[in-house]
């Protein structure tokens, strides 16, 4: 009240007389705005008017800078600060150690927030000042520290290691006060350690002796941090090579990312003793690195395992077609012609059914070999999967070149290969497609693929070069044509099933009946099963096939009449894909609780090509399928596809369906024979036995006499509608073996 009262002139007074530095500075600028007396002589300012064209930045030395960010988050928070800090002298720079009290200040309830500062000077006091000196130069270099570690965190975090490296070695360099500093790395024979980053005087080193032979080397064979004040007391490791660098001291620090990488090492010129802070600091900088390193390499895994196929090591279909593309834009602009050769091996199935699928992965190995060795240094060979590859040739020539590549390959891989003992001689049929100034990725794919099946169609081990007009290219267009339509009638629910019915031998009652997919393609007319089928397991939609086959025939089932305890059973072939998918068993329970089919009237059938794929990796499906009460039936027995011994090493099959050709075959000793083995063997495992493809009454009364339990084919029924299975009543016509033929349930 009394300085209200006396008015400005007080304050003035009081502002001019003070011995201590105050002074007043906008907020957001930081100009200053008034500089008493004391505080110009204190800084070495010449008046008023000299100190007004500063700023409160250019009062204050490194060391008082440093403390700026948290003057300033006091100031913002709490309206004030107090503490110590250094200003400098204008004049001859010397730092001038003060104590400090600033706070904010409004100019009227709505003006500008203004900075009064009150700083009494500190130099009298020298011991103080020794400590505030020490404090405040460990504040500022703790704070320098933790910027580093901050910013090459973040460059740990998303930057490459040729960025990263660099900025640590120099940040090791700066904060720690030495001439240089190295990163340096393990080398793949683990003989020497290369520099692979580097900050200090010349020459730049290349590399350092690993073991005791140099201090980085020693820090790495024992995996400790090494501290050397003196060179010339050290017994440790060798110190030639410190010697001839002219330098007296450092430390070593081990990067590792699980195993041993490489060394942080600081040098000084001067013998020294290294305090904690510059080895916790130095540890903090390595810890860094090793993770970097370790995202690094995660990320390089899984980038390599990404684009590279698990069996051959080969570019995947991934990086295949990444590739073409990039092979496409590079002709595209030099004007010169792309060669893509599609590859695909010839009755290879063959190999993995009558040798096993260990055979046939060796094969394929193999087979990328030869490939590989056959075609120019600079062409790449992919796998896109199965048996399939692609050959990418950039700069061909002429289609002529191709072709005489085609032929060396076909030539390569005609040798019959002995390795292991096993013979395995193999063909390819090659597609081969040459690009033009308007070629796209997917069009220069489709032509090859054209081109291959055109091959194929010729017989196997051949090639053939796409022609677009071309008259025998019919077969391949078709093939193409399917591929797209079939994807169309499976979301137009354009196929049918028909269901052809199992019959027991003892009564001849339908027990169970086979879904048989059906496609009346528009155009095309009726396209076989095994050529759709074909189709659809090489374009990717045979899992979208199998899932529409279970689903339809389950909601049909459900819907047939049922008699008790004579429910017939629908029987759904079941593909490679579906075995493959770990959630095939949850898939199945969920279409068996949408549809309402009990799980017992659904058997799953396992396929020509899905018998020859049950091995330990899908014995967890098959066994789920089992638990869930779902009946299991080994297709094809006797054919190699189906062998007897996975009857033997997963006997949760209930039941096991004998090939057509030894129906076909009967009657007659030998194959009477065989047939009572299936039958004898099956027994023993507690399964039954289907006969598949019976045509004569001959053949059903054998299959009787040699104990079978089941019977299916054209002779008992033929396919039927399912529609028509509101007809069933369970029974198949006559009561005996040598009955006449049974009119089907499904037919009446």
């Amino acid at each position: 009240m009394v300085f209200e009262s006396q008015g400005p002139d007080l304050w003035r007074s009081v502002f001019e007389r003070a011995t201590d530095l105050v002074m007043v500075s906008d907020f957001a600028s930081g100009r200053i705005l008034s500089l008493n007396p004391a505080g110009i002589q204190l800084v070495g300012l010449r008046d008023d008017t000299d100190a007004r064209a500063r700023t409160t930045a250019e009062f204050l030395t490194d060391a008082g800078l440093a403390q700026t960010p948290v003057v300033e988050a006091a100031l913002t928070r709490d309206g004030h600060w107090e503490g110590i800090s250094e200003l400098r002298h204008f004049g001859t720079g010397a730092p001038i150690p003060v104590s400090v009290s600033t706070f904010t200040v409004r100019t009227g309830q709505a003006g500008p927030a203004v900075i009064a500062i009150i700083a009494r000077d500190r130099r009298g006091r020298r011991t103080q000042d020794r400590r505030f000196r020490k404090a405040l130069d460990e504040t500022a270099h703790r704070a320098r520290e933790q910027h580093a570690l901050a910013e090459l965190g973040q460059l740990a975090v998303d930057a490459d290691l040729d960025t990263l490296l660099p900025a640590a070695a120099g940040a090791a360099a700066t904060l720690i006060g030495v001439q240089c500093a190295s990163i340096a790395r393990l080398t793949d024979t683990g003989d020497a350690l290369d520099i692979v980053a580097y900050r200090g005087q010349p020459p730049t080193p290349r590399s350092f002796a690993a073991g005791p032979a140099t201090q980085p080397g020693y820090a790495l064979a024992t995996g400790d941090v090494v501290v050397c004040p003196n060179r010339e007391h050290e017994t440790r490791f060798a110190t030639t090579t410190m010697a001839g660098r002219g330098l007296r001291s450092g430390i070593s620090v081990p990067i590792s990312d699980g195993t041993p990488w490489g060394v942080l090492t600081v040098h000084s010129a001067h013998p020294r003793d290294y305090t904690d802070r510059d080895i916790a600091f130095l540890r903090a900088v390595a810890a860094v690195l090793s993770a970097a390193i370790g995202r690094i390499d995660t990320e390089t895994r899984v980038r390599q395992q990404s684009n590279r196929d698990p069996l051959t090591g080969l570019p995947n279909r991934t990086a295949a077609y990444r590739r073409i593309t990039a092979a496409l834009h590079t002709a595209h602009r030099d004007r010169t012609p792309l060669a893509l050769l599609l590859v695909d091996v010839d009755d290879f199935k063959v190999v993995n059914d009558s040798l096993g699928h260990a055979h046939g992965d060796a094969a394929l190995i193999r087979l990328a070999e030869r490939l590989v060795r056959a075609v120019r240094p600079a062409d790449t060979v992919a796998r896109l999967g199965g048996d399939e590859f692609v050959i990418v040739c950039e700069d061909i020539g002429t289609a002529d070149t191709a072709v005489d590549l085609a032929t060396r390959i076909t030539t390569a891989l005609r040798t019959p290969d002995h390795s292991n003992g096993t013979p395995v001689p193999l063909r390819a049929s090659i597609g081969i497609a040459v690009s033009d100034p308007t070629c796209t990725t997917e069009e220069l794919i489709r032509r090859a693929d054209l081109a291959m099946y055109r091959a194929k169609s010729a017989g196997a081990g051949g090639h053939a070069v796409y022609h677009p007009d071309e008259s025998g290219s019919y077969d391949a267009d078709r093939v193409l044509r399917m591929s797209t339509d079939l994807r169309t009638a499976l979301d137009r629910n354009q196929l049918t099933l028909l269901y052809q019915p199992i019959v027991d031998l003892r009564n001849r009652a339908v027990v169970a009946v086979e879904a048989l997919v059906r496609w009346a393609h528009p155009t095309l007319g009726n396209i076989s099963r095994t050529e759709f089928v074909a189709v659809a397991e090489r374009t990717g939609l045979i899992g979208p096939l199998g899932t529409w086959g279970l689903r339809t025939a389950c909601r049909q089932a459900a819907a047939w009449p049922t008699h008790p305890g004579t429910d017939v059973r629908v029987h759904v072939n079941v593909s490679t894909v579906q075995l493959r998918d770990p959630l095939f068993a949850d898939q199945i329970a969920d279409i068996l609780a949408d549809t309402g089919l009990p799980a017992h009237r659904l058997g799953l059938e396992i396929s020509e090509t899905a018998s020859a794929s049950v091995t330990a990796r899908t014995v967890d499906t098959l066994t789920a399928l089992h638990e869930l009460g779902v009946v299991l039936l080994l297709d094809h027995l006797g054919t190699g596809h189906g062998p007897l011994g996975y009857l033997i090493r997963y006997p949760i099959f209930d039941s096991l369906k004998i090939d057509r050709s030894y129906i076909t075959a009967l009657p007659g000793p030998r194959p009477e024979s065989v047939v009572t083995a299936f039958v004898t063997i099956a027994r023993a495992y507690g399964a039954t036995v289907i006969g598949n493809g019976v045509q004569t009454q001959t053949q059903l009364d054998t299959l009787h006499a040699c104990g079978c339990d089941l019977a299916q084919g054209s002779y008992l029924a033929e396919p039927a509608p399912a529609i028509t299975a509101q007809q069933a009543d369970h029974r198949a016509g006559g009561d005996g073996p040598n009955s006449a033929p049974p009119t089907s349930p499904l037919t009446r």
